[in-house]
């Protein structure tokens, strides 16, 4: 039996993980609209051109890299 695949990335983790970067950065003026702005650039940057296709990369990239290392 397989399991389910869902490609879509819920809107409430999206901005958990928005929200969470934020909070990791130095509180000053404009880093909210600074961590939108590198949102829609990286999601401008997929071959989709979404949010979920951005966030769901990004996790795959990063799981890749902990595969990886378990390698060395």
């Amino acid at each position: 039996m397989e399991a389910k695949v869902s490609w879509k990335i819920e809107d409430e983790l999206i901005n958990a993980v928005i929200t969470a970067a934020v909070w990791s950065e130095e509180q000053k003026p404009g880093t909210w609209q600074k961590m939108i702005e590198a949102v829609n650039r990286g999601a401008a940057g997929t071959k989709e051109g979404t949010v979920n296709a951005f966030f769901f990369r990004a996790m795959v990239d990063r799981l890749l890299e902990e595969f990886h290392e378990l390698d060395t």
